[in-house]
Parts: C-alpha cells; sequence; structure tokens
C-alpha cells in the first residue's frame, strides 16, 4: 500500500510543481495599453486578474495542464463573460491569444500578446502622520526629582517629584508627589494634580490650554540633552528623565 500511494504521489507532483510555477505577475502592451495578468493556481485550477491600464480589472478563471492556459475573463460584479485567453507557457512568458465578443454585434476580436513575468516593487510602508502642532520627540511621562537630605545626626531625606504627562492625543496633565524618609521612618504622599488641559509645541516652546480656558499658553521653552528634556520657564531651569 505504501508503495503504491508513493508512486501516485510521483504521478501528482509533476502537475502541482507546473501549475505553482505559473504564479504570478505578467505585464505586456495589448493595443499600446499596458496590460497585467495576475495568476494564482491550485492543481490545474488557475484563477486571477486581467489588468487594463491599471485600472479595468476583470476576473480570471481556467485550467493549466503544464503547458496551455485556457480561462475565461469575466466582470467580477455581473459574472458576465467577456473573452476568452489561450496561453503557451515557457521560460516565465506567456504567448497569448485573447478573443473577445462585442455583445451588440456578435463580431469576435482576436489579439495576441507576450505576457513576460515581472516581479512588483514592495507596497511602500506607510508613515504615520505626523502632527504638525506637537513634538513626537515630547510625547511619554518625564519626572523631575528635587533632592532635600538633612545634615543633622538623625539623617532625612525628602524628595520631590513633579510628574508630567503628555500624551499622543494631545492631552497633557502634571503632579507632584513628595517622598521622605529618615532612619527608621518613611513616608510617601500618594500624589496632588497640579493641572489638566491639552498641549502643543512649536519652534521649541511648549504651549499648554489649560481644562476651561480657550487658549493655549507658553508654558516653558525645551530641548532635549542625550535621553533628557531640558526645561526653561519663569519658575526656572528643570532637567526631566523619561519615565
Amino acid at each position: 500500500m505504501s508503495r503504491l500511494f508513493a508512486l501516485c504521489l510521483l504521478y501528482m507532483l509533476p502537475g502541482a510543481l507546473l501549475a505553482s510555477e505559473l504564479d504570478g505577475h505578467y505585464r505586456a502592451l495589448l493595443d499600446e495599453v499596458p496590460s497585467e495578468l495576475i495568476l494564482h493556481s491550485q492543481g490545474q485550477e488557475v484563477t486571477g486578474e486581467y489588468v487594463e491600464n491599471g485600472q479595468l480589472r476583470l476576473q480570471l478563471k481556467g485550467q493549466f495542464d503544464g503547458e496551455l492556459l485556457s480561462a475565461a475573463i469575466h466582470d467580477a460584479q455581473s459574472g458576465q463573460h467577456l473573452a476568452n485567453l489561450n496561453a503557451s507557457y515557457a521560460n516565465d512568458q506567456l504567448n497569448t491569444r485573447i478573443a473577445a465578443r462585442n455583445p451588440a454585434t456578435g463580431e469576435v476580436l482576436e489579439r495576441d500578446a507576450l505576457f513576460q513575468r515581472y516581479t512588483p516593487p514592495p507596497a511602500p510602508i506607510p508613515t504615520p502622520e505626523v502632527d504638525p502642532l506637537r513634538d513626537p520627540s515630547l510625547i511619554g511621562t518625564w519626572v523631575h526629582e528635587q533632592i532635600i537630605t538633612s545634615a543633622s545626626a538623625s539623617y532625612a531625606s525628602m524628595t520631590s517629584l513633579q510628574i508630567l504627562q503628555l500624551n499622543a492625543d494631545g492631552s497633557v496633565s502634571q503632579w507632584n508627589r513628595t517622598q521622605a524618609g529618615g532612619q527608621n521612618w518613611s513616608a510617601d504622599s500618594p500624589g496632588e494634580l497640579q493641572y489638566r488641559g491639552q498641549w502643543q509645541s512649536r519652534d521649541g516652546l511648549l504651549q499648554v490650554q489649560l481644562l476651561g480656558h480657550s487658549d493655549f499658553q507658553p508654558a516653558a521653552r525645551y530641548h532635549f540633552s542625550e535621553q533628557y528634556l531640558v526645561t526653561e520657564s519663569n519658575t526656572g531651569r528643570m532637567v526631566w528623565y523619561r519615565r
């Protein structure tokens, strides 16, 4: 039984390989019009598209025996049969004859063309839209730390955190949080909201529209120093790290 199965596979394999070899894109000039065949095969059955001038797209369905392709071309929406295609395949080329019948007069128009295989260029990778009103480098969570330590015998320290959240949708919020501790104690505040609103940036200037206000106001000049965000405003110069 296993030998019989192997023999069946050997008989089936060449046709399957030849059919898959047909798969791909082919192009030619048909009456000076750029035309394309896009073919896909499964076994001897072939489906695909006939495209004229990059605009007219018709469906194609037929059979391929390893050398000859016979297919019907029809309109995808109405299902109307429009033409017959016969082609011989060799060396990545389809020597093709297309016979189309004029539905009004019944006249058959035949055209010959040599379609050659080609590899279409890869589709361009879409680039994300850049909002001209928001510097994408600012988006994220930024933290400014200020540490105060005591010089007394009972050592203690307090860290004041300002947390600035600049979101891609244009929303902004800033929080204050305090952490403190000594030799035998520690405390951590849950954080207090300073403001909330919308943000935008232009030419190194961060602007904020506070919640409930109708216009944007300058918040700080900014620039980047390696991985740090540096802001300068009427409250002074502040260095932020990304969290």
